[in-house]
C-alpha cells in the first residue's frame, strides 16, 4: 500500500491510492491516481451527494476552486458535460479568496489559501454554500467538508453544524464515509 505523509498531501503532485469511497469497492479495486484527480473525484461526487435548497437547484451548478489552478484544470475535464441533477457543471477560479464573487455551490479552498477562511465563511453566511477545504483545524473554523490523512489515506471529516446552517442536507453514503463528523 502507498503512503504518504500528511504535508505532502497539500501539492496535488504525489500519486495516492484513490480508495473508492462512493462506490464501495474492495482494496484490491482501489485505483493509483493523482491527489489532484483524488480531490476532483471528491468534490464532483459531493456534488451528487448533498442536496441543495430549491433555490438553487436552477441555472448552472458553479463548483469554485481557490488557489489551485491545476485542480481547476481537472476538474473541468471531468466535469466536461456532467450534470448535477438538471444542472450543467461551470468551474470557476479564483487565486485567492479575496477574489471570491457572486453565487456558488462548492467552494474548495486549497491550503494556502486556509488563514482566510473567516473571510470566506463571513462571504457565503446563508448562501447555501458547501466549503471545503485540506487543511487541519479547518472543522473546527466552519468549513464543511476537510480533507484529513488518516493512516497514510486520505479521508475527510464533516462539520454538520455547519452544514446544517447553510442548508445543506448530506445523504447517508455520504455521512458513512466520513471519518469524523462534528
Amino acid at each position: 500500500m502507498i503512503r504518504f505523509l500528511k504535508n505532502v498531501c497539500l501539492k496535488g503532485m504525489v500519486v495516492v491510492i484513490l480508495v473508492l469511497q462512493f462506490t464501495g469497492a474492495r482494496a484490491q479495486d482501489a485505483k493509483i491516481v493523482s491527489m489532484t484527480k483524488y480531490l476532483s473525484n471528491c468534490l464532483y461526487n459531493f456534488s451528487r451527494n448533498i442536496n441543495w435548497p430549491e433555490e438553487n437547484k436552477s441555472g448552472e451548478f458553479i463548483i469554485t476552486i481557490v488557489g489551485n489552478s491545476e485542480l481547476q484544470t481537472e476538474m473541468s475535464k471531468l466535469t466536461r458535460n456532467m450534470m448535477v441533477g438538471k444542472q450543467s457543471i461551470q468551474i470557476k477560479y479564483f487565486k485567492t479568496i479575496n477574489e471570491v464573487s457572486g453565487y456558488q455551490h462548492i467552494v474548495f479552498v486549497d491550503s494556502w489559501q486556509s488563514s482566510k477562511i473567516n473571510t470566506l465563511l463571513q462571504m457565503v453566511s446563508g448562501r447555501n454554500t458547501l466549503v471545503v477545504t485540506e487543511t487541519e483545524g479547518m472543522i473546527r473554523k466552519g468549513s464543511m467538508i476537510n480533507f484529513v490523512a488518516v493512516d497514510g489515506v486520505m479521508k475527510f471529516e464533516m462539520n454538520s453544524e455547519s452544514l446544517r446552517k447553510n442548508n445543506l442536507t448530506v445523504s447517508s453514503n455520504l455521512q458513512k464515509m466520513a471519518v469524523s463528523i462534528n
